[in-house]
């Protein structure tokens, strides 16, 4: 009930204007992972570099719009896609699996020759929470989640009130409250105002457990998947908050 792969529908950065590189890389128990490598023409030493971990329900061909944003946000970036989503190898899924993806998917970018000092995790929804485990196992620059939850039982339980669901029977827990606790980087979260799939009280309780130092941006009037829309309009605090991570390192 928690992932819901799906294919690639063939939109790329091309169709907005963007060039890139199509990746591939195995996770650690040699599942085949792909991606796109975008990079800026001109190399910057400080130029950030963004590791993004997307959602459920997701795959790399509809971020087409997204890596033309964060391009223009002045990031080089990897997004990719977890096994069995995307053009990724069909393999079984669980939270240790899809950790461990974004796991080679860090030492990828780090093996490019890019620092922890200059990396940026962002996880978007599902994602949020394994970019959230990934800076605990790792020592990025900082860390964005943008709508985030405490863990699956806390959305299973506000989803869906009606199951007779005990922690213990969530194999994959997600476990976002514990891991933004654990990390040291710092972390800006976002959330939609008018988020239905993963309320925005859900987002203020992990933001709430969370170790300093820690930011809050809420997003008015959008739902769940609508950030892209007004992404630009936030620009400047999102910048703010990356160029404060690599000065802080």
């Amino acid at each position: 009930m928690i992932f819901h792969p799906v294919p690639l529908t063939g939109v790329t950065p091309k169709n907005y204007g963007l060039e890139f590189q199509d990746v591939s890389f195995p996770s650690s128990d040699g599942v085949t992972l792909t991606g796109w490598w975008i990079q800026h023409p001109v190399k910057d030493p400080k130029r950030p570099t963004l590791l993004y971990c997307h959602g459920n329900a997701d795959c790399v061909s509809q971020l087409a719009e997204v890596s033309r944003i964060f391009y223009d946000f002045g990031f080089d970036m990897l997004i990719f896609d977890y096994r069995s989503y995307g053009g990724s190898q069909k393999a079984g899924l669980s939270e240790e699996s899809v950790d461990q993806d974004a796991i080679s998917a860090y030492q990828w970018v780090k093996a490019r020759g890019f620092k922890d000092d200059r990396i940026i995790i962002w996880g978007h929804s599902l994602g949020s929470s394994i970019a959230a485990w990934l800076a605990t196992q790792t020592k990025p620059a900082g860390l964005i989640l943008e709508g985030a939850f405490p863990s699956i039982y806390a959305v299973s339980r506000l989803r869906n009130p009606w199951l007779l669901i005990a922690p213990s029977m969530i194999h994959s827990k997600f476990e976002t409250e514990k891991y933004v606790i654990q990390r040291t980087c710092p972390l800006l979260m976002i959330h939609a105002e008018k988020d239905t799939i993963i309320p925005i009280d859900l987002g203020r309780k992990v933001f709430a457990g969370a170790a300093e130092p820690k930011q809050w941006i809420e997003v008015k009037g959008i739902n769940h998947n609508d950030f892209p829309s007004v992404a630009r309009q936030y620009e400047k605090p999102i910048h703010e908050f990356v160029q404060g991570c690599l000065s802080h390192r």
